[in-house]
């Protein structure tokens, strides 16, 4: 009985004579000064500087020394939240909160998760400062550093995809609403779940793409799904894949489906590619939905059965096409198999031969640009890893990021195998390509969509918000609700579920009621109400 009672942290007084402030002593130390516990944390908080916009991670707060402080000294537009390891100091830490500050176990990640994201949609935390507030954080240091990084990397991704968004968020939009009036006659993703019986092969455009004996199988043993940038050189190799997988949404991507016109191949296309390039192939089209922004608009398209489910970003179609594999295989028995999903390269060479970005290489060359391309090779993103087969490669942050991506979504999946010899390990089971064959009966799924009604009623409903900003409450439109509600709440009724319209502002993280904004909206509906217009035109069976 007495260990437990040691074991529980205990106030002792600190100091001589008059002073009230308590220490805490607990597992064998004192977690503050004997002497003047408030004093270290203070002089720190007294010394640092800190920027507008920082998100404060306290860690072991305890009795929250230095806290008001600290509250007094920060900058606008700053945020602090509180950690704790251990059970004990957590309960301590709780029963001496009195300043309401928010107080996460490190084991509760997703919690911490979904707040550190919740306050970033507001727009003002850009980074966060680490301040140990008492040796607590001694117990468990390794961990509060991880969880830490962790909180960093949310923020920094965070702004990665704002950037992303205000660069290619309004091409995004328009081709999710060019090509959204298809899903009325096409399929989706979700009608051909489980539907295919025989073993996969899914095919990227990197150098393990080489690296298969295509002489010695027969492409009929094989549902072959390949990315779109390996199109090409399958072509030129006479095999002719049963899908391919396209997410790209500029119009580069045309090129990788040159020689490839009306080869009738069954297309699993991204909402927000680009809508020219689906028509290529003259195939059937499957549709699936990356949700490239979080928003009431995008929750409103499965409220009203218009789009059933979203795919989380994944930002490498390789990943997609593996996701797109695992889906529609009938079982997790059938294996399915993937190469040329690299995520790195060799010196000199960057993608499989026959790729478009090889002989897009090969017509640029000269006596100054060589058809090898060591620039990617020593470039200052560049770093060397190791390769499954034991030699150095190349590789960059933003490709190790997809490779530790592939390994944290598909390294428990059942019968997913690498067959490829070169790149990065990716946390599967590597297998030889003709191990298994499948043979079992296909499954199919049918639903009813209500696609033309959805147009109708979004270029309706960007047609009275145009109205509404541009005639105020004159416009015809003005208080056709069932409630009465004024000019600003029934704008901003409309606007507000609509992040489509202003996702790619630089400032459009979340709505705002002010007038520049209002007339960049106002513009913005113009475009929009065409790209509808134009999606409704084209709206009919592939």
């Amino acid at each position: 009985m007495n260990e437990s009672v040691q074991e529980k942290p205990r106030l002792v007084s600190a100091g001589q004579g008059f002073s009230v402030l308590k220490t805490v002593e607990y597992k064998g130390r004192f977690l503050y000064s004997k002497y003047n516990p408030a004093k270290a944390i203070e002089t720190y908080i007294d010394k640092m500087q800190v920027l507008s916009g920082t998100l404060i991670i306290a860690c072991s707060p305890l009795l929250w020394y230095g806290i008001e402080k600290l509250k007094s000294l920060l900058p606008e537009n700053c945020e602090i939240i509180a950690l704790e390891n251990d059970e004990n100091l957590f309960e301590l830490a709780m029963q001496n909160d009195s300043a309401g500050i928010p107080l996460f176990k490190l084991n509760e990640g997703e919690k911490i998760d979904s707040y550190v994201r919740s306050i970033c949609k507001g727009g003002s935390i850009k980074r966060a400062l680490k301040i140990d507030f008492s040796a607590g954080v001694n117990f468990s240091k390794e961990k509060f550093d991880f969880t830490v990084n962790a909180i960093s990397e949310i923020i920094a991704t965070f702004w990665k995809n704002r950037i992303t968004l205000v660069k290619f968020g309004r091409l995004f939009s328009k081709n999710f609403l060019r090509n959204i009036a298809h899903l009325e006659y096409t399929k989706t993703l979700e009608d051909v779940a489980k539907t295919v019986s025989k073993p996969l092969l899914v095919l990227g455009a990197g150098e393990g793409l080489d690296t298969l004996s295509y002489s010695s199988f027969s492409p009929n043993d094989f549902f072959i799904i390949t990315v779109d940038a390996a199109l090409s050189p399958l072509l030129a190799r006479n095999i002719t894949p049963d899908a391919v997988v396209t997410m790209e949404s500029q119009i580069a991507i045309e090129k990788t489906f040159l020689g490839a016109k009306n080869k009738n191949i069954l297309l699993f296309a991204d909402l927000c590619a680009r809508p020219e390039a689906t028509k290529i192939l003259g195939g059937n089209i499957i549709w699936f939905a990356t949700k490239y922004a979080d928003g009431i608009f995008f929750d409103n398209l499965k409220k009203e059965s218009v789009i059933r489910n979203f795919i989380e970003p994944m930002g490498s179609v390789g990943l997609a096409a593996t996701y797109i594999a695992l889906k529609i295989r009938s079982s997790s028995s059938i294996p399915v198999f993937i190469a040329g999903l690299d995520f790195s390269y060799s010196i000199g060479t960057t993608h499989a031969k026959d790729t478009m970005a090889l002989k897009q290489r090969f017509i640029n060359s000269n006596r100054l640009t060589p058809i090898e391309n060591y620039d990617a090779a020593f470039s200052m993103s560049t770093q060397t890893v190791m390769s499954k087969n034991g030699k150095k490669i190349c590789s960059t942050k933003i490709l190790l990021q997809y490779a530790q991506q592939f390994k944290l979504m598909f390294q428990n999946e059942k019968n997913l195998f690498d067959c490829s010899s070169t790149g990065i390990k990716l946390g599967i089971p590597q297998r030889n390509l003709f191990a298994t064959k499948g043979n079992l009966q296909k499954e199919k799924c049918e639903s009813h969509k209500n696609i033309s009604s959805f147009c109708e009623k979004e270029k309706r409903k960007l047609e009275e918000l145009r109205s509404l900003l541009s005639d105020g409450e004159k416009s015809p439109f003005r208080n056709n609700l069932p409630e009465k509600l004024s000019l600003s709440k029934q704008i901003k009724k409309i606007a507000e579920e609509r992040e489509y319209l202003f996702l790619h502002f630089p400032d459009g993280y979340r709505f705002k009621m002010e007038q520049s904004f209002l007339k960049r909206i106002r513009a913005e509906t113009d475009f929009f109400i065409k790209q509808l217009e134009i999606a409704m035109k084209e709206n009919k069976p592939l």
